[in-house]
């Protein structure tokens, strides 16, 4: 059973609903589920003509993080697929999509917005994308707070107490560091690789260091193999990633986050169809099967697990 930890499936454009022929790859690829990403920010950022990264050009008007958040929700709740909210949801036989929101900037100060979101069924959500927001700093643009705000530390507090999975992808490692001394839960780095520091990309602004993969692991938590932008090295680069993190983190900690179709994913990995070459290449390794298990869906999991036992 596979389960990707961050997706952006069938639907990455700013508007739109949900192209169903990705969904139906998903059931013939063996995956249980997807978790997808409505992302807040997405009518602040473009990609720079120059280096090809995401960047924000303006502020948010005030509401417009909260209406693309629910504009992206509604279309994946009329994908035509059901929706799994709890850890006995999941059924190989019966894929499903998971909730999650990419970035806190949706908020704007006001926490019970996370209890309308978790109620919807949201299970996951990001502190930061691409904005720097009142929660904390981000790994792709100056520091403004210094690390994880005082709201931020609430902001933890709250998806803990309501069974919402925290996700630090994207954060500095300062913001980070906040979170680990207030969370009283697992949480994630969904879509990230180990620094390589000497190797094409190595030094990536979205790679993070051993002390920043450490937190997540000694939270109890789980970072997932990314592969947008591993332009030279494609699937295979994604892959060879999974197995550094594998050797650095443990077997316990270590998913699938592909960020389909962003980036080299829109070509590598456009729908599920792919999923099934990471299973194998795990076997092919030598992994027991409960290990296996473990890296394409157990792990993810069980943080569900822990952070829904509220």
């Amino acid at each position: 059973m596979i389960i990707d930890m961050h997706t952006h499936a069938g639907r990455p454009r700013r508007t739109g609903d949900v192209d169903r022929s990705v969904i139906a790859t998903m059931a013939p690829a063996g995956v249980a589920a997807a978790v997808v990403s409505a992302i807040g920010d997405i009518p602040m950022i473009r990609r720079d003509k120059v280096t090809g990264r995401l960047e924000k050009f303006r502020d948010p008007n005030p509401g417009e993080c909260l209406e693309a958040v629910e504009g992206y929700l509604t279309s994946f709740e009329n994908a035509g697929i059901r929706i799994a909210r709890e850890p006995e949801d999941f059924r190989e036989d019966d894929p499903a999509l998971v909730l999650a929101i990419e970035g806190c900037d949706f908020l704007e100060g006001d926490l019970d917005r996370l209890d309308a979101m978790e109620a919807r069924g949201v299970r996951s959500i990001q502190l930061t994308h691409y904005l720097v927001n009142e929660t904390g700093d981000i790994q792709t643009a100056p520091p403004v707070h210094g690390g994880l705000t005082v709201f931020g530390a609430e902001v933890v507090r709250r998806m803990n107490r309501i069974g919402v999975i925290l996700d630090v992808a994207h954060c500095s490692e300062d913001t980070v560091k906040g979170v680990a001394e207030v969370a009283t839960k697992p949480f994630l780095c969904t879509h990230a690789n180990l620094k390589e520091p000497g190797a094409p990309q190595g030094d990536h602004p979205r790679f993070v260091s051993p002390d920043y993969a450490r937190m997540v692991v000694e939270s109890g938590g789980v970072v997932g193999a990314w592969i947008s932008v591993l332009r030279e090295e494609k699937l295979p680069g994604m892959i060879r990633h999974m197995f550094r993190m594998i050797d650095a983190l443990g077997i316990d900690h270590v998913g699938i986050g592909s960020d389909l179709p962003a980036g080299v994913a829109a070509t590598e990995m456009p729908n599920f169809s792919r999923h099934p070459l990471l299973e194998a290449a795990l076997r092919d390794r030598g992994l027991a099967a409960e290990e296996v298990e473990k890296v394409c869906s157990g792990n993810w999991l069980r943080v569900l697990k822990a952070v829904r036992d509220v």
